[in-house]
């Protein structure tokens, strides 16, 4: 090991990959979780091929397939009707494949893969509630008290950042208008038809769907998450649970299907969409950020956990090339590469809203010329290229 020692407030996805990514660099790091024991909320999530580049990078690669339950085929469907369009398969040869992954076994695989290389990094139950830094160390200030020195520290403390609040300030959040719903499903409660290998988004007047199969073991679900506009505030948290006849409300007049997964929900989680103005810059002095504390985004193209592990791999070749140099200059240029594309993504994701929720899909004589529009494979490359084709390894530091 270096004789950097980095600190990171928080140990979701985001953090987890820092830490995994420091280390295989030789860089010792302690991770700092809120949360009284390991565990990840929520359904299912998408590694696009922008993210899998880096785990595969890690090392993840067949503990990733090992957990993956793939889709043969990729598939609009029409909100009430069910209609369906193909827009992607694995016969076409494009880069677009997608992996879908339970979040508790992404983020159960890279605890593991952390805790290999230094079984005592992750520190469980410790909450940060702020940092102080000089000259030569930073540190980090714990709600229990403690106070824990190091070289570097990395805010991957989520939405509600404290590391942010206290490097720039209060960050409110701005209510979109719409709120999210996630859940899992088990395969047994579900029809035959549910079961088919197939992610499907659903395209609605003011709502859309998202649904594909995951599994943990020999135990199978299908991920269900929807999203709808309302103008009713709702609260900002992950782990917010919510109630199936909420839920059936907002989705009111889909296609059976839906009603189906929304009924047969395990547990419903709800909470409100919201966005922050992005910062020009993520860091200051020995601190910085990663992940949902300096872009959280809206769900739409599927990038929040993509982009903390981007990231988390950045930000390791930058403090690994500068070695035991000028820290505060490895956190300005980790900040200077990936701040752009961390606030184009969170304002392309919101954009989507509108590309998912439109007036011509309530009309069934405006709706297919719509969809036909819009999931073009011209229109694909546009929206999805830039994303994907970006590898966060070889990128110019």
């Amino acid at each position: 090991m270096s004789k950097q020692h980095v600190l990171i407030a928080g140990g979701g996805m985001g953090g987890l990959t820092a830490a995994l990514a420091l280390l295989k660099q030789g860089i010792d790091v302690d991770v700092y979780e809120q949360a009284p024991q390991v565990r990840e909320v929520g359904a299912g999530l998408w590694i696009s091929p922008n993210g899998a580049k880096v785990l595969n990078a890690l090392g993840l690669q067949a503990a990733i397939d090992s957990i993956n339950l793939s889709a043969r085929d990729r598939v609009v469907r029409m909100w009430n009707t069910g209609q369906e369009w193909s827009v992607y398969t694995k016969q076409t040869g494009t880069d677009h494949n997608l992996i879908m992954v339970l979040r508790s076994e992404l983020h159960r695989v890279l605890a593991e893969a952390v805790q290999a290389i230094k079984p005592d990094a992750l520190h469980l139950d410790s909450r940060a509630a702020g940092f102080t830094q000089d000259g030569q160390q930073v540190q980090l200030q714990l709600e229990n008290g403690r106070s824990i020195s190091g070289t570097a520290l990395v805010g991957a403390d989520g939405l509600h950042s404290k590391v942010r609040a206290a490097a720039f300030g209060p960050s409110p959040g701005r209510f979109t208008n719409a709120v999210a719903w996630r859940g899992l499903v088990p395969m047994e409660r579900l029809a035959q038809h549910h079961r088919l290998p197939v992610a499907s988004t659903w395209l609605g007047p003011t709502a859309h769907v998202t649904s594909y199969p995951v599994r943990k073991g020999d135990q199978e679900f299908v991920s269900f998450s929807g999203q709808a506009e309302t103008s009713q505030w709702t609260v900002e948290s992950w782990s917010e649970q919510g109630s199936i006849a909420d839920c059936l409300q907002d989705f009111k007049g889909w296609h059976q299907d839906i009603v189906d997964l929304i009924e047969n929900a395990e547990t419903l989680y709800k909470w409100g969409l919201f966005i922050r103005e992005p910062l020009a810059c993520w860091s200051t002095g020995r601190a910085t950020l990663l992940g949902d504390a300096c872009h959280s985004m809206v769900p739409y193209l599927g990038q929040g956990v993509n982009m903390s592990i981007e990231d988390a791999c950045v930000l390791a070749r930058c403090l690994q090339m500068q070695g035991e140099g000028d820290t505060p200059a490895a956190l300005m240029r980790y900040s200077a590469v990936r701040a752009e594309r961390g606030a184009a993504t969170v304002q392309r994701s919101l954009a989507m809203q509108y590309v998912f929720h439109n007036d011509a899909l309530a009309n069934p004589a405006t709706a297919t010329d719509y969809v036909n529009q819009n999931w073009s494979p011209a229109k694909m490359k546009e929206r999805y290229d830039w994303l994907f084709s970006y590898d966060a390894n070889t990128v110019a530091i």
